[in-house]
């Protein structure tokens, strides 16, 4: 099991113990997962940016930005997410519109309310440094991106990016298409030495992310860092 196993941990940190019951989230942030972060933040490139595919309620993005001041790093971060729920049964043909086992709580009236969390937890928390987040799908994010558009973050602010990506936390959909498809992605605009960790990748996980982790090892752009238990790589051409 993935909880089980043996996993490097970074030394305690009072902030990271107190953010698990901080931000709406606690299950997704994942010991092996702290350790991978606080060592790409460490060792990427000074010259570009972390991105963040996936955020929620804002646990990872909170940790990124922690690990980034505590570090000494100006990197900026950014990120996106489509917030759209995503039920236990999703598989089978009759979706449904409710929550799992709450038939009186529409999805997108939830999903609302993990997007207002992750917006009260980072102005909480990092209001000096907060993130350049949009409402959106990675796919959309990447064209705009690739057409040089101004994107609005969900802090009513607008930005453009000039700068390539450093770091990349890829925690979207778990499906091995998307997982390509974000894979490619990040990898248009990782530098050199920038780090990609992709979240639920672990060879004992059934998820899409996992089984795609076969054709990065393979790629030879790239040479992993350490499973612990998920992939963290770095582009070393």
């Amino acid at each position: 099991m993935i909880f089980k196993k043996n996993i490097k941990k970074i030394a305690t940190d009072l902030f990271i113990s107190r953010l698990r019951c901080s931000v709406i989230g606690e299950g997704m942030l994942h010991e092996g997962n702290i350790f991978l972060i606080d060592y790409a933040i460490q060792n990427m490139p000074n010259n570009g940016i972390t991105f963040e595919i996936g955020v929620y309620g804002g646990l990872s993005t909170n940790l990124i930005l922690h690990l980034l001041k505590k570090h000494h790093k100006s990197n900026q971060l950014f990120g996106c997410d489509s917030w759209i729920y995503e039920g236990y049964n999703d598989n089978l043909e009759n979706k449904e519109t409710h929550i799992d086992g709450k038939k009186e709580i529409d999805r997108t009236d939830y999903m609302n309310y993990i997007k207002n969390a992750f917006i009260q937890a980072t102005t909480l928390l990092h209001s000096n440094s907060l993130p350049f987040t949009c409402h959106l799908k990675s796919d959309d994010f990447f064209k705009n991106w690739n057409k040089k558009n101004e994107f609005q973050d969900v802090f009513k602010r607008t930005f453009s990016i000039n700068e390539s990506i450093s770091f990349a936390y890829i925690d979207g959909d778990h499906s091995y298409e998307q997982t390509k498809k974000d894979f490619e992605n990040v990898d248009s605009k990782l530098l050199k030495d920038g780090f990609v960790l992709i979240d639920d990748s672990s060879k004992n996980l059934q998820f899409g992310s996992a089984k795609y982790i076969t054709k990065i090892l393979k790629n030879p752009k790239y040479k992993l860092v350490l499973a612990n238990p998920n992939y963290l790589f770095k582009k070393i051409i």
